[in-house]
């Protein structure tokens, strides 16, 4: 799913407002600068979701045998080689 960065900034708002309102939580930096944080992150997300899918998509069109998208058979691959992908591109752990 593609977001507009108008859609990203928003959500980066809703993420820092629920922050602020944790009583739990205490940010130790400008909200705006959480904020930005956010949207970074948030971005590299949607890049790398988009990888992805582009990844999955070519692995699936190059099979010999055709399937239709949309078809039960592409969906089920779909899922299938997502998940492989996402496993190998996840981000190390800090």
């Amino acid at each position: 799913m593609r977001l507009s960065r108008g859609k990203i900034n928003h959500l980066s708002k809703q993420v820092v407002e629920a922050l602020e309102d944790d009583f739990g939580v205490r940010l130790y930096k400008d909200a705006n600068v959480v904020r930005l944080e956010v949207v970074k992150i948030i971005t590299e997300e949607v890049k790398r979701d988009a990888m992805i899918d582009e990844l999955v998509r070519k692995k699936i069109s190059s099979q010999k045998r055709d399937f239709p998208e949309g078809g039960r058979e592409w969906e089920i691959l779909y899922r299938q080689y997502y998940q492989e992908e996402i496993e190998k591109h996840r981000p190390p752990r800090e």
